[in-house]
């Protein structure tokens, strides 16, 4: 940048000059990714993780997406180059993670017994291994007592929303 003048002579002796002021705009832009999910970790209850890449006027990502905006659902690291309107550029990466791991679940039998006689007429049941339960009758309690011989089944739920499944009979 700077001011550049010249000054030119005719054939006949006369001069003129002119001038020109030159600037410049090399400031790079600012990448950021924007993570619309709120959170950086896949799981069973956030299979998708929502981006947006923002500080630009034009945006590629790593897998040659131009879209500001993606949704990816696999762990990795992810960048994008924003380019500003001067055709400067910066880059950003944002890593996402995952916690797929199935609760195991299990029943346990506090009575100690899986036979129903007149003096035993219920088993008491807890199911274990999760932050929910649901069993197969509807019931969302982690204990259940019941009173007539079967096949009783519950499914855990973990933190991360996967679930597992187990019965009892």
């Amino acid at each position: 940048s700077g001011t550049y003048s010249v000054t030119v002579t005719g054939a006949n002796g006369c001069t003129d000059s002119a001038e020109i002021i030159i600037t410049d705009d090399l400031t790079p832009p600012t990448a950021d990714i924007t993570n619309n999910t709120g959170t950086t970790v896949i799981t069973c209850a956030t299979p998708t993780i929502s981006l947006t890449a923002t500080g630009g006027v034009s945006y590629e990502w790593e897998n040659s997406s131009i879209d500001a905006n993606r949704t990816v659902s696999a762990s990795g690291t992810y960048s994008v180059t924003v380019t500003a309107a001067n055709g400067c550029t910066d880059s950003a990466e944002i890593i996402i993670t995952d916690d797929l791991t199935p609760p195991t679940a299990d029943i346990t039998n506090n009575t100690g017994t899986t036979v129903i006689t007149c003096a035993t007429p219920t088993i008491s049941l807890t199911a274990t291994g999760g932050v929910s339960y649901e069993w197969e009758n509807s019931s969302i309690d982690a204990n259940r007592t019941v009173s007539a011989s079967g096949t009783y089944s519950v499914t855990v739920t973990g933190a991360n929303g996967c679930t597992d499944s187990a019965e009892i009979s």
